[in-house]
């Protein structure tokens, strides 16, 4: 499988504390190799082999408004 990069946005996210929540429940899936989330710009960037639809759900369940691009 190819390493992709998959971005979509989270409205949500108001702080630092925000972007380090998404990143560490999303580097424990499988296939991701790298996650960056920015609330200023309301994105999350995951790097590597993944469903992003599955990453969008998994984003939603921690309490968050995440959609695909």
């Amino acid at each position: 499988m190819a390493t992709e990069t998959t971005q979509f946005m989270v409205e949500d996210m108001m702080c630092n504390g925000c972007e380090d929540t998404i990143q560490h429940e999303l580097k424990h899936e499988d296939g991701v190799q790298q996650v960056n989330a920015n609330h200023v710009e309301g994105t999350v960037e995951v790097r590597g082999n993944v469903n992003p639809s599955l990453l969008v759900e998994r984003v939603n369940a921690l309490g968050f408004s995440a959609s695909e691009q």
